[in-house]
């Protein structure tokens, strides 16, 4: 007997959907003063999109750098800590691949610590020991701007520095591979992609992406690199607010055009989420905060029905719309992260 379209849709979503970018710290450190945000705010819409894991990405903005990157990242992760307790019912930090299975089995909505741009490192290499202490299990060297370990990928056509990774950064790529920290391509130059693929052969994550075949910036994915990250067994993660430079085209339906091309790219096994939503962020940001990130960067559009986590059950919805089946939809939504979590940090 057929089982009706609502009842497959939550049939592939009991174990839950992961998204592993989420700038949930950031925004609990801003708003510091307020207790509850994650149990009152962020955990019911996680739970209504049934979502299962989600990477809190620690980001330092520019206006704390560079004396105040360590103490924010920090303040950051107590935050996350703070949070947490006042929902252990329902949500708990992850720092395994064992506790992310107890946490899906318990129903639990996981957090998986991770670090977007090593400013807070500065340049002491024993400072990832620490934030590894504290729970961080995957690091993107950097954001957009220029660090110690290298540069970022410019939100244009072309303009991205063309040198590779310094020697800091090389260095943090090898102790992320001796401590069991998965690394992430995301906002990296081109040339610092490179270099990061010469010097490991393990899995390695573009945890939030698209490709530059819909929207060409060099913040965004190259086809060559989207495949040599699906060759290596590891996970692109497909990005809800650079789906186009064109607004009419930022859609939930264009958002599986993106999963689709990744698919065809670089296989099924190579496809998973990283939403980057950042509607919430500017809820709560003056109008000069949102002009001030977009003329540092590009205007975000938003894709209706696909803003926040409680829309998690519209993707699949669409998927099946669209003709993959479920086997697909479930690596899409998490078998392909936690293949690449289970190996990594283990």
């Amino acid at each position: 007997m057929a089982i009706s379209l609502d009842a497959r849709i939550h049939r592939l979503h009991t174990p839950g959907l992961i998204d592993m970018h989420f700038d949930l710290p950031l925004d609990l450190y801003d708003r510091r003063g307020q207790q509850g945000l994650l149990r009152d705010e962020f955990a019911p819409e996680l739970r209504v999109g049934g979502v299962s894991l989600v990477g809190a990405a620690l980001f330092v903005e520019d206006k704390d750098l560079p004396e105040m990157g360590l103490r924010v990242a920090l303040d950051q992760v107590a935050r996350l800590y703070e949070e947490v307790a006042l929902t252990a019912d329902s949500v708990t930090i992850c720092r395994s691949y064992a506790d992310i299975e107890q946490a899906r089995a318990s129903g639990k909505i996981g957090i998986l610590i991770t670090m977007e741009g090593v400013e807070p490192l500065g340049t002491d290499l024993h400072l990832l020991r620490v934030f590894y202490e504290l729970g961080v299990r995957s690091v993107g060297l950097t954001h957009a701007r220029r660090n110690a370990a290298g540069d970022g990928g410019v939100f244009a056509p072309s303009g991205s520095s063309p040198a590779g990774l310094s020697r800091f950064g090389k260095a943090v790529v090898a102790e992320c591979q001796r401590l069991g920290i998965l690394l992430d391509l995301a906002h990296l130059n081109a040339a610092g992609v490179d270099d990061v693929l010469a010097l490991t052969d393990e899995p390695l994550i573009i945890s939030h992406t698209n490709p530059r075949h819909f929207h060409d910036i060099e913040r965004n994915s190259s086809d060559a690199h989207i495949r040599a990250v699906g060759e290596r067994g590891g996970v692109v993660g497909i990005n809800a607010v650079l789906l186009s430079a064109q607004k009419e085209l930022a859609t939930l339906d264009h958002f599986v055009d993106h999963i689709a091309y990744v698919a065809d790219l670089a296989g099924i096994d190579a496809v998973g989420i990283g939403f980057d939503f950042i509607e919430f962020l500017f809820r709560h940001w003056t109008a000069e905060q949102q002009a001030a990130i977009s003329a540092n960067m590009i205007e975000a559009h938003h894709a209706p029905g696909l803003t926040n986590h409680s829309h998690g059950f519209n993707l699949t919805r669409q998927l099946i719309a669209r003709g993959f089946h479920d086997d697909e939809i479930e690596k899409i939504l998490f078998a392909n992260w936690l293949r690449v979590l289970r190996q990594v940090i283990g």
